[in-house]
């Protein structure tokens, strides 16, 4: 048992560096992952990429948005569960989406629980309280994208599914389930930064300048690149993303200027008593027990003088 609980406590000390670590580890693997394929296509131009630029623009925006809320816990983690949950259900969402498709998937499910135990304060990232008002802005922007978005990720699914059986090459290469759950994600994003919970202002920021991503890629990617949306689409995220980053900032602000004002000296301090109220000074101990003592001396000597005068008149 004490060996038990030695090793308990070791790991408690040690848990913290042990997420930095990781925390670190995964920043520089989700940045790798995320220009892998974005470098050769859109900087060097290879031509084989070229119906695939949207797509790999997508899957370049889901490993940034992880590894940015990957690096947003590098330091105090403890103090941003909301960005800890944000990657831990992200990483569920991607295993179970992927898996029918790409059974080495499931291995993001490992991923997924050793973020839990190695985050600092794990029970953190079972509970969803919050507290004060979420943000209303935030959260129907959400639902508005939300809405907008549905019709498009069950189209996209669908396309996996037919694409795998049909040899579809963007459905071999995990582009369309990858476009759906990048939506997936982003709307979660939105719902979790509008509870306001410890890390809201970071998920908020990078949920919107991913939007602004995806608005000037559809502004500049060819029209041959499939999955694609329209110029009208781009600016239409670009419109959103922005609101997105305006509002955050905006309530981060009011939040920050919402202190308490400091509370000024209070009268009690010199408090007044009335004139007609006197109040008993008490005497201490040390000055009544002497003065107590005296008076028995003085009776004593008066008894023993009247008894030394009586016994003089008898003789």
């Amino acid at each position: 048992m004490i060996t038990l609980e030695t090793h308990r406590n070791n790991w408690k000390k040690w848990r913290p560096r042990v997420f930095t670590f990781l925390a670190v580890v995964l920043s520089i693997v989700f940045l790798i992952v995320g220009t892998f394929e974005f470098i050769p296509a859109w900087i060097l131009r290879d031509p084989v990429d070229s119906i695939h630029l949207w797509h790999i623009a997508e899957l370049t925006a889901i490993a940034v948005v992880l590894g940015s809320s990957m690096f947003g816990l590098v330091r105090k983690a403890e103090e941003k569960p909301l960005l800890a949950q944000f990657i831990v259900m992200s990483t569920i969402i991607l295993a179970v989406g992927i898996a029918p498709f790409f059974m080495p998937a499931v291995g993001l499910l490992l991923l997924a629980g050793l973020l839990v135990l190695a985050y600092p304060k794990p029970r953190a990232l079972l509970s969803f309280s919050h507290k004060g008002r979420i943000s209303a802005a935030l959260l129907a922007i959400t639902v508005l994208l939300a809405v907008i978005l549905d019709p498009i990720i069950q189209q996209e699914i669908h396309y996996q599914i037919i694409g795998m059986s049909e040899k579809d090459a963007h459905a071999l290469l995990l582009h369309w389930i990858g476009s759906a759950l990048l939506y997936v994600m982003l709307i979660l994003a939105g719902v979790l930064a509008s509870t306001k919970r410890p890390g809201w202002k970071w998920l908020g920021i990078i949920t919107g300048l991913t939007y602004c991503y995806l608005g000037v890629i559809a502004l500049i990617v060819p029209g041959y690149a499939a999955g694609a949306w329209s110029e009208a689409g781009g600016l239409f995220a670009l419109f959103f993303g922005a609101l997105y980053i305006l509002i955050t900032l905006a309530e981060a602000e009011g939040m920050s200027q919402d202190v308490s004002a400091p509370v000024p000296e209070s009268a009690l301090t010199s408090e007044i008593l009335p004139e007609t109220r006197t109040i008993a000074t008490p005497v201490p101990e040390s000055t009544t027990v002497p003065s107590i003592q005296t008076s028995y001396k003085a009776e004593e000597q008066v008894e023993m003088g009247e008894l030394e005068l009586a016994s003089m008149g008898q003789k």
